[in-house]
């Protein structure tokens, strides 16, 4: 197996493991060119393309450690399959290529003490720019609803701890933020929910990884939820009219 770059040796992917889970860059670089098209038989040609040698063979052996890994946590490839080119997607669990991950919970200052009040939006657009600027935080929610202990949480993934720690402080030094604080995120492995008792489970999950819904199924049940709205508001609007015809005729009677 040889790892080389075609223009110079500063772009060289390691080939190395360099996480906990033994994930190298060379397998997330595998996992990009199996997401844009390539198969386990064609996987080693594009990586070729990219300055990297490798046999077909060694290439198949990485993409079979990453799915026992658990890395690649579903494809359409099957057992009955009887070609490797066969897989045409693959969904990746982001957890099993960080050594490190947080919930960043973040508490804005009470506008009673603020001379000018700052509105979530502008909070939020400058949480969104520390985070491309750091490119390791994955989602921001905003926490709706008065006396929380937090308004934003940020989930944040990456290998590089001094990376996090930077972004941390660089938060801390908002104006408008009063405390930030981060908890680990600990991915359970092996243990599953069978018939209400614990179990170990293949996949390491005990429940399906989210897909796109069947379109026609996922359109019935929008129309259902629209409906019921809809009937809803119906009633809500007659109920009203009767209160309020109801109050007219009592206002009338007493003139």
């Amino acid at each position: 197996m040889v790892g080389r770059v075609i223009e110079n040796n500063e772009g060289t992917v390691p080939m190395k493991n360099m996480t906990k889970n033994g994930i190298s860059p060379l397998d997330v670089l595998i996992l990009h060119v199996l997401q844009s098209g390539a198969t386990p038989d064609t996987a080693n040609k594009e990586l070729e393309k990219r300055g990297y040698v490798l046999s077909r063979d060694s290439v198949k052996n990485r993409i079979d450690k990453l799915i026992k890994k658990g890395v690649i946590v579903e494809h359409n490839h099957s057992e009955d399959s009887k070609r490797d080119d066969k897989i045409k997607w693959i969904l990746v669990d982001p957890s099993k290529l960080f050594d490190n991950q947080w919930y960043t919970f973040i508490k804005s200052q009470n506008p009673l003490f603020e001379r000018r009040v700052i509105p979530y939006s502008e909070m939020y657009s400058n949480l969104v720019e520390i985070s491309h600027e750091y490119d390791i935080v994955t989602s921001i929610d905003l926490v709706q609803g008065e006396g929380q202990n937090y308004d934003f949480i940020l989930r944040i993934a990456t290998n590089e701890l001094h990376l996090f720690e930077e972004m941390v402080e660089k938060i801390r030094s908002l104006g408008w933020v009063s405390s930030v604080d981060s908890k680990p995120i600990h991915v359970l492995e092996g243990i599953g929910i069978s018939k209400n008792n614990l179990t170990k489970v293949h996949m390491n999950y005990f429940y399906q990884p989210i897909k796109l819904p069947p379109f026609d199924s996922y359109l019935k049940r929008v129309r259902q939820v629209l409906r019921t709205y809809d009937e809803y508001i119906k009633e809500e609007s007659a109920s009203k009219q009767k209160v309020a015809k109801k109050k007219g005729s009592g206002d009338v009677e007493n003139a």
